[in-house]
């Protein structure tokens, strides 16, 4: 019985995690990164209970479950980015004790970095990543993760100057808040395991949720290079700071991630002191087909990505390991390694304009690591990458590559005939057409002043100006190029954008109105229709947040039903094609197996008790403890006997003597001869006959009735005690005696009146579940009267549906207390 009851709560709990994904799939709850992986993590948790405890019921009859279940199970773990880690960390983990599936307790980047260093030995820093405990050590343990919520409850990304307030005093909060000794011992243990003084490090933020297909937080957050071992503790701080930088707030609250939910953690590689650098996307779509892209800058790759530089863009042909293309940048200055701490600016000179970065040797080097890693990972990477002083190439990040990444390397769209050309040329870093008045963006002040539906105009595309994307038209700048960290964002966030023009602060006029049409890679004076209209005719569908996005990605293995029909016909695990066929086949198969263990203890005469009672449901009783009054002696058992409260309570609503349980309902002659049908395919099949007994097992403030009445069967289970908490009730009710057409009606109008009276339902053709949870005493008993009623009211109701009209006609009869309503001859 323990066994049983865990199936049923298991169902419970279950089909509520299928019911909310369904809610937030149509768009009717929002959803958050967090509550996404625990609406999957819990339906297949539950599912998994379901089988377990079916299978200790049966003797393991079921073996066929468990494989279907690991399969299903693997294809959603398969969608997902990030899988769950059982085991157990401290304040920091080894790099080399880095593996993809610890993502969830030190961020995607280093759990991605630490396959690198195990597949490409000696072409990845060492070092080591921050864990989540060790943030959650920090900002709880402070007493900053409550000031910070409070500064965050109320804020509105899209008031750039409160998100700017807000920002300031968090950092400042962060950044003058101790980090607790036991996580600065190991992080100074860390470094010091690494050469201590004599080395310096890169540590760079590696945030949950931070490099997915969807939330890349290009840029958003900081990263610190060449830092002493001393520095180790202050830049773990700084970084975690780097969390509430103004553009990190905004793009994090506009992508519906929680505060809370995005832990910072962070990944202290070794310095790579590098005379070039750069960043590679794995899978670039070009007109001759998908290519490699290589884009490369003297010096460290701060350049690559910050927008004060155009990198040179080389393509490259995998499948003959060849380059195929090559662009030249312009680079006027490169960061260096200072002699102390920090990186240094410094002039490129002059006798290496126009020469290229890289050879095409080093450039398929460079590739060949990104190509050995994407076999390795099945997916397009986004791969940062440096070349040493001694000419040898090293990976320092690598995340997937965003889904609208490679869409960047095509041949402009034609321009359009009779419109003034202000500016043309640069790069598409993000497809599309904006119109707007030109704001010239440079400083924080800028910043602050942009209205919206303006145009951004800039000297560097720069990442902080990704607070501004979300109510910018259009960007356009005189430098920066397609894989930088703000062109990323830009792409994110479906904003036009032409990056490295070279003169767009010279061309575009502050205020002037115009056109960018990022397609053409051109800049139009006024405002031109037939680009917008063109934009608007091919518009995507408009983009969901990407914890839903995530969530609908595994869908189709959880939430279809597609064992619609009957059960007990012949199915086996093998036809379950989803979790909720498994839920669906595990319930029906622990009722039967109750059926049949009621049966057993008939036949071997074990103490049941059968309830006398006028309602024609030949009912036997199992007490498991305080189910029966006190003092009731051997033999047949009146409802006075019984003292479980939940039962009670169903009774009282059977009994109504408003319910006409033995009233013929109004039948054609061919929905007689549908149920006879029926009837005997039932029986073939090996359903129970129809006379056969029902079972219902009580304790005090417990009940479970397994119920065959006329043709369907029905379960109800419920608990109803003083605690809240622990009240529920759930009902069942699948089958009937005509065709599918007419049990479906049936199943619709009980989800109706379940529903009306606040029950969580779904209905599947014939087949109802409804749940209540969690209400007072009172609230719930009255709960299963009605369930009584509605039990009495619907039976042998499906003859009479023989109209969809009909359901909304028996459904208002209930509600109005008209429980012996026959059909049409009462309708009034």
């Amino acid at each position: 019985m323990a066994c049983y009851r865990e199936v049923l709560q298991a169902n419970n709990t279950a089909l509520g995690f299928v019911t909310r994904i369904q809610e937030v799939l149509a768009g009717e709850r929002p959803v958050t990164g967090a509550e996404s992986r625990r609406l999957t993590a819990g339906v297949t948790v539950q599912t998994f209970r379901m089988i377990t405890n079916l299978n200790r019921m049966t003797g393991n009859r079921f073996p066929g479950l468990v494989r279907r279940f690991h399969d299903l199970r693997g294809r959603i773990a398969g969608r997902t980015e990030v899988t769950p880690y059982l085991g157990s960390v401290g304040f920091t983990v080894p790099l080399a004790g880095v593996s993809a599936d610890m993502a969830e307790v030190v961020g995607q980047k280093s759990a991605f970095l630490g396959e690198a260093h195990r597949l490409l030995p000696g072409r990845v820093p060492e070092g080591f990543a921050t864990t989540e405990p060790a943030y959650r050590a920090f900002i709880d343990g402070s007493g900053l993760a409550e000031r910070i919520a409070a500064e965050m409850a109320t804020l509105d990304p899209s008031n750039t100057a409160a998100v700017f307030s807000a920002a300031a005093r968090i950092t400042q909060m962060v950044e003058s808040t101790p980090v607790p000794a036991r996580v600065a011992a190991e992080l100074e243990a860390g470094a010091a395991s690494h050469g201590g003084e004599r080395t310096r490090f890169a540590v760079r933020s590696s945030a949950l949720q931070e490099g997915g297909f969807e939330v890349s937080f290009a840029g958003q957050y900081r990263s610190l290079l060449n830092v002493p071992a001393r520095g180790i503790v202050d830049a773990f701080r700084r970084v975690v700071a780097s969390k509430y930088s103004p553009q990190a707030i905004t793009y994090r609250l506009g992508r519906g991630l929680e505060d809370r939910e995005v832990a910072m953690c962070c990944c202290v590689l070794t310095m790579v002191d590098a005379v070039s650098a750069g960043v590679l996307y794995s899978a670039c779509r070009t007109e001759a087909g998908v290519q490699t892209l290589v884009q490369a800058v003297r010096g460290l790759g701060l350049s690559a990505v910050d927008g004060s530089a155009v990198p040179d863009s080389i393509l490259l042909d995998r499948k003959h390991g060849r380059l195929t293309g090559r662009t030249s940048g312009r680079q006027d200055s490169l960061f260096a390694c200072a002699a102390g701490e920090g990186t240094e600016a410094l002039g490129v000179a002059s006798g290496f304009r126009g020469v290229p970065i890289l050879s095409d040797d080093e450039a398929l080097e460079v590739a060949r690591l990104a190509w050995r890693l994407e076999d390795h990972v099945g997916m397009p990477l986004d791969m940062e990458w440096a070349i040493d002083r001694n000419g040898r190439a090293f990976v320092l990040q690598v995340r997937p590559q965003p889904e609208h990444a490679g869409e960047t390397w095509r041949a402009p769209a034609p321009r359009i005939a009779g419109a003034r050309v202000l500016l043309e040329g640069g790069a598409r870093a993000s497809g599309g057409a904006g119109c707007g008045d030109v704001h010239r963006v440079e400083t924080d002040l800028d910043i602050l002043r942009f209205p919206s539906g303006g145009v951004i105009v800039t000297s560097e595309a720069n990442p902080r100006l990704a607070v501004l994307l979300p109510k910018a038209a259009a960007l356009v700048a005189d430098s920066g190029e397609v894989t930088g960290h703000l062109a990323t964002v830009a792409r994110e966030l479906g904003v036009p954008a032409l990056l490295a023009t070279t003169r767009a602060t010279a061309a575009l006029p502050e205020s002037r109105r115009v056109t960018v049409d990022a397609d053409a890679g051109a800049v139009y004076e006024g405002q031109v229709e037939e680009v917008l209209a063109r934009v608007r005719d091919a518009k995507p569908p408009e983009r969901t947040s990407p914890a839903r996005e995530r969530l609908a990605s595994v869908a189709g293995f959880i939430v279809p039903l597609t064992l619609r029909d009957r059960m007990a016909s012949g199915y086996s695990p093998r036809k379950c094609r989803t979790l909720h066929d498994i839920i669906r086949f595990c319930h029906q198969s622990a009722v039967e197996a109750m059926f049949a263990l009621g049966d057993g203890a008939l036949r071997h005469g074990t103490p049941v008790r059968r309830l006398v009672s006028t309602v024609p449901i030949d009912c036997r009783l199992f007490d498991l403890g305080g189910g029966l009054r006190e003092g009731i002696g051997p033999g047949d058992v009146s409802i006075e006997g019984v003292a479980s409260v939940p039962f009670l309570a169903l009774w009282q609503g059977m009994t109504d003597p408003r319910l006409k349980w033995r009233m013929t309902r109004p039948v054609s002659l061919s929905g007689f001869m549908s149920a006879v049908l029926n009837y005997n395919y039932d029986q073939d099949a090996g359903v129970r006959a129809m006379g056969e007994p029902s079972f219902v097992f009580i304790t005090a403030d417990y009940m479970n009735l397994n119920s065959r009445v006329g043709y369907h069967f029905s379960t109800v289970d419920a608990r109803v005690a003083e605690h809240v908490e622990s009240n529920y009730a759930s009902f069942r009710f699948v089958g009937g005696s005509t065709g599918v057409e007419q049990r479906s009606r049936r199943a619709e109008l009980i989800q109706r009146i379940l529903a009306r009276h606040g029950f969580e339902t779904d209905c599947t053709a014939d087949l109802v579940n409804a749940r209540l949870r969690h209400r007072p005493r009172e609230e719930m008993l009255q709960a299963l009267v009605l369930v009584g009623l509605l039990t009495g009211f619907v039976n042998h109701l499906d003859m009479a549906l023989t109209s969809d009209d009909l359901v909304t006609v028996f459904e208002e009869a209930f509600m109005a207390g008209r429980y012996s309503f026959k059909g049409e001859a009462d309708h009034g």
